[in-house]
């Protein structure tokens, strides 16, 4: 399923609105991710996904749609859960070069909609994201665009089985892409 077939099946799912316990979960367990990825805690991070997970972030392209979708048939980024414990571990060791020393970086998330299929048990949070990181006296790289995840219920909070970034850029000014998204 393309990612325009996928995103207009969560528009055709109930709503979850702001006000509501569920929508006021789902938010703070996007709070929670983002300070956990701030704060270095990529044990902790890895533990958000389940093992049949699905992480990606496209190539976006203005120039010319594929599929009527605006990306590139590749992509930057595409791990499943095994790829992104590698790419964790990695960060723990001595050669983790373009992360040595760590990045600073601050996740930002805004205009959290979130839709539940409730016959899967599946809810779809498409959110905005501004991520900033800055590295030892280098200038401050920006991040902008949105995150597309299916949550799964986890006892009382949310693992992550796939997760669609869609950075704004169609050229990645960034020196790495070493952070998570």
């Amino acid at each position: 399923m393309t990612l325009r077939e996928t995103l207009a099946a969560a528009k055709k799912l109930p709503v979850v609105l702001p006000n509501t316990e569920l929508y006021g979960r789902v938010a703070e367990f996007q709070n929670a991710e983002a300070e956990i990825l701030d704060t270095y805690a990529y044990l902790d991070w890895i533990e958000l996904f389940t093992e049949d997970v699905a992480y990606r972030m496209p190539v976006r392209t203005t120039q010319f749609l594929v599929d009527g979708e605006g990306f590139h048939d590749f992509d930057f980024i595409v791990d499943d859960w095994q790829t992104l414990y590698t790419r964790v571990k990695r960060l723990e060791t001595e050669f983790a070069w373009a992360e040595t020393p760590p990045s600073r970086t601050r996740h930002f998330l805004t205009n959290l909609r979130l839709t539940r299929d409730p016959g899967a048990g599946v809810l779809f949070a498409r959110s905005n994201f501004l991520i900033t990181r800055t590295r030892q006296d280098l200038d401050y790289q920006t991040f902008t665009g949105s995150r597309h995840d299916e949550l799964v219920a986890h006892g009382d909070t949310f693992k992550i089985r796939r997760r669609t970034v869609l950075v704004d850029q169609t050229v990645i000014t960034g020196t790495n892409l070493s952070i998570f998204f």
